[in-house]
């Protein structure tokens, strides 16, 4: 049975890097169904593909092989692993990209990759990960793959905060229409409804609705969306172009007042 393997990296949707992994994953014995989840994740930015990789990848059947490389330290001493999660694999840099996945979900085993004598110092998504890909594909078992490996890098996810000024989030990410998917709750909406909006990054965003079709086209607004959390968006448009909105841009409910 072909087995599913996905692939998220920052290489750029036309990428030749991206051909160089598929290619070698395709000579693996047994075969594969190769499913792309992102190549356009901003370069080089670990907690951006650490929320996407933990939203999108727990939607695949147990048993997905996933091929995480978003790798900035690529050559130095951080070392690649194989991760067991929840029944899924993960073939990644421990670099924290894996963060958010086992926030809820600790890792059931950790393997240290070996790094073949003849592997590029800068393209470890071919030459270690898709190496290692390719013999679990094969059939060799996880054990055979290298060492067990300690804790995994890690970084804490950020946390809306209460101030005086009222409850304090940010953007988390920004997905391909642009909109602003922030770390505020759907709970907090009865709040933003009586607060009158939001202020990005001290900017007011006044309409709030219950989906995009509820405003007119180039208008800005604030709603719950697929992912249980406030997004900023602008209807038929880019929030984050319109608005300057980017990874990490402050987003406030405001205490006591009117956005």
């Amino acid at each position: 049975m072909s087995r599913i393997v996905t692939l998220t990296t920052d290489f750029g949707s036309s990428s030749v890097y991206v051909a160089e992994i598929k290619g070698r994953l395709l000579h693996a014995p047994g075969g594969c169904t190769l499913v792309d989840i992102a190549h356009d994740l901003p370069a080089h930015d670990i907690r951006a593909a650490a929320w996407l990789v933990s939203r999108a990848c727990f939607a695949f059947p147990p048993g997905t092989l996933h091929l995480v490389v978003i790798d900035p330290g690529v050559g130095t001493a951080r070392r690649m692993v194989w991760v067991k999660i929840d029944g899924h694999e993960f073939l990644a840099p421990d670099n924290g990209v894996l963060s958010l996945a086992i926030a809820a979900r600790p890792p059931e085993a950790v393997r240290t990759l070996p790094e073949p004598a003849d592997a590029s110092a800068t393209f470890h998504g071919r030459d270690v990960v898709a190496v290692a890909a390719g013999r679990l594909l094969a059939g060799e078992p996880p054990e055979l793959l290298g060492r067990e490996h300690g804790p995994l890098a890690r970084f804490d996810e950020p946390l809306p905060a209460e101030g005086v000024d009222g409850l304090r989030g940010e953007v988390r990410f920004i997905d391909s229409f642009g909109n602003l998917i922030t770390n505020l709750p759907a709970d907090c909406w009865p709040r933003i409804e009586a607060a009158g909006g939001v202020f990005l990054s001290e900017r007011p965003i006044q309409r709030v609705v219950r989906t995009y079709g509820d405003a007119p086209p180039g208008t800005a607004v604030v709603l719950v969306g697929s992912q249980g959390v406030v997004e900023i968006a602008v209807v038929e448009g880019s929030a984050a172009r319109l608005l300057g909105g980017e990874i990490g841009s402050p987003v406030r409910i405001a205490a006591g007042g009117r956005a």
